[in-house]
């Protein structure tokens, strides 16, 4: 994939306000971020950390303002091809599959060869060591398998922003490391993570502070 074109910002996002009926969520938000820079998003409960990533991959239109994913409008298919995200609660896996066949099924919408996703799928198992994880039928599975398959799922297609919420959350401090030491090789990728865990605070070089 190639990067986003000239010097401008990975992710721009501008007065972003959201509401849900008459409760303002996220007001006036201005945000950018440059590719390699690791953001930090936090705040209690109810102050709008998942409603921002939501925003940002596009599951969420804004009420006003404007977020851009590479110069792209969220949501669009140009701005999608540049993230992967891993979101709390996420409802878009097969769970009668198991977790290599979820992979392989993502990794085709990013490659369009079942080669090209194979190898990628393969290569992601072994650099996360999830190989138990993904034999298994996700239905089966706990809280934490699931991210670690979510996260993998984030990191197809090489994409330039990771938008991550609370990806540590349900992981063991073994997986813990495997996540972050993947996003360090990958040091030219940004991301944007929102979490209450100083552990994953103390990895990023900005941090956000959202107050409801």
């Amino acid at each position: 994939m190639a990067p986003a074109a000239g010097d401008q910002p990975i992710l721009s996002v501008r007065g972003l306000t959201r509401s849900f009926g008459d409760q303002v969520i996220v007001r006036d938000l201005d945000l950018q971020v440059n590719a390699g820079e690791r953001v930090a998003l936090r705040g209690p409960n109810g102050s709008g950390k998942t409603t921002i990533l939501r925003c940002i991959t596009g599951a969420l239109i804004p009420t006003a303002g404007e977020v851009r994913v590479g110069g792209h409008e969220a949501g669009s298919q140009a701005a999608s091809r540049e993230l992967g995200a891993s979101l709390s609660q996420d409802r878009s896996f097969y769970l009668r599959l198991t977790g290599h066949e979820n992979l392989l099924f993502f990794a085709q919408l990013r490659h369009g060869s079942r080669a090209g996703a194979l190898a990628q799928v393969r290569a992601l198992v072994e650099e996360l060591e999830i190989e138990d994880i993904v034999a298994k039928r996700l239905d089966s599975c706990s809280t934490g398998m699931l991210q670690q398959v979510g996260f993998a799922r984030a990191l197809l297609g090489a994409p330039h922003l990771f938008v991550l919420d609370e990806p540590t959350r349900s992981l063991d401090q073994g997986a813990k490391g495997r996540l972050w030491a993947a996003l360090e090789r990958r040091p030219e990728t940004a991301v944007v993570i929102a979490t209450h865990l100083p552990d994953d605070v103390e990895h990023c070089g900005r941090h956000v502070d959202l107050r409801s």
